[in-house]
């Protein structure tokens, strides 16, 4: 329970919806990792982290080191996988926290064997391979070389090798077909060298819809796990639920005179005598600034404006002259009430951003309620 009249409703049962979704698709014979870096995408990483595994995901990632601690400091025992190269001085927390590290630096590789030798144990670590997404990792010319290198250092095994597509949620580009052409000409050059990582990976949640022939040994969903398509090429393809909903109280009702204006800097004027709603939410929490005189919001299955500019706390809404709504009115601001429904999508579209970055807005000030 809250006593904040503004909380984020995450429905767990969504999540495992989701991740059956994708063991649809995929076979039993491909393992499922739930990504859940950046707090899960703002849901809860602890807790959506036993959802997915109680639907069949066995493997989680992440982002940093100090989003593992906290998993297994929950109790949490699957293998975690860092998807990006954390610091060398992070270091004793991979190995103290049972972590597998991302490599694609010979310096993090030998940082990594030092700490295991002293510690009289295996580091794990999966190669990340640049096959176009030129972001982070090797190049294929240069893998094979230096997984050689990985093998000679004491305390090391090479787990995993893994690409990321940089266009798979485009169903019209061939971009993808060309990253997994050179993943699998690697894969190919690597076996004849003797070398066989245990874990094959490229699929993210895009490519787990629409390129079947990237799953290997393990695909990693994120962003379709939290109800969300990756782009309008999945929608059709897969039944989604979205986990998250993002609800309010109105905290104030007040009557407003034509001519008067809301809020700082007066970019809103009533062209009528109207009422004006308070809602406790705010760029402070993570709803953009952005959204002034934009957002729609729902109060008794019906929409309303936002007007005026969106304060850090709070914004107002016109809620019409003949409006019967009163304090502590349930508000969505993300979600559906009765027949009506704000979706992520409407927002990330009236900002012109994705979907992945609105959940992940919502801050650590909101509180979490869930619910199966």
């Amino acid at each position: 329970m809250t006593t904040r009249p503004l909380w984020a409703e995450i429905d767990l049962s969504a999540i495992k919806h989701n991740v059956r979704e994708a063991r649809k698709v995929t076979g039993k014979q491909v393992e499922i990792m739930a990504v859940v870096k950046a707090n899960a995408y703002g849901h809860g990483a602890v807790q959506v982290s036993r959802a997915a595994c109680e639907a069949g995901a066995t493997w989680l990632g992440i982002a940093l080191p100090e989003e593992g601690v906290r998993l297994r400091e929950a109790g949490l025992t699957q293998p975690i996988l860092i998807l990006s190269e954390p610091s060398i001085g992070t270091t004793p927390l991979v190995l103290e926290n049972d972590l597998t590290a991302t490599v694609f630096s010979l310096k993090l590789a030998q940082a990594l064997s030092y700490e295991a030798i002293k510690r009289g144990r295996k580091a794990k670590v999966h190669v990340k391979v640049d096959t176009g997404m030129n972001r982070v990792g090797l190049t294929p010319e240069h893998t094979v070389s230096f997984i050689r290198k990985l093998r000679e250092l004491p305390g090391l095994e090479v787990e995993g090798i893994f690409t990321h597509f940089a266009d798979a949620d485009n169903p019209e580009s061939d971009y993808t077909d060309y990253q997994l052409r050179r993943f699998q000409c690697l894969l190919e050059e690597l076996i004849s060298d003797g070398i066989c990582p245990p874990v094959k990976h490229a699929a993210n949640s895009a490519a787990v819809y629409l390129h079947p022939g990237s799953y290997f040994d393990l695909v990693r969903i994120g962003i379709s796990m939290y109800g969300l398509h990756p782009s309008k090429g999945t929608e059709g393809r897969v039944n989604l639920k979205p986990a998250l909903s993002l609800k309010a109280r109105l905290s104030f009702v007040k009557e407003l005179a034509c001519g008067d204006s809301v809020s700082y800097n007066r970019t809103y004027r009533a062209i009528c005598d109207t009422k004006i709603g308070t809602v406790p939410a705010g760029y402070g929490d993570g709803y953009s600034r952005l959204l002034s005189n934009k957002a729609q919001i729902l109060i008794g299955g019906q929409r309303y404006h936002a007007v005026g500019n969106i304060c850090m706390d709070q914004f107002m809404v016109d809620l019409g002259p003949g409006s019967i709504a009163q304090v502590d009115d349930e508000v969505v601001l993300i979600g559906r009430q009765g027949e009506e429904e704000i979706s992520v999508d409407e927002i990330a579209a009236t900002l012109g951003t994705i979907n992945y970055e609105i959940v992940c807005m919502i801050n650590g000030r909101v509180p979490r309620v869930y619910k199966e």
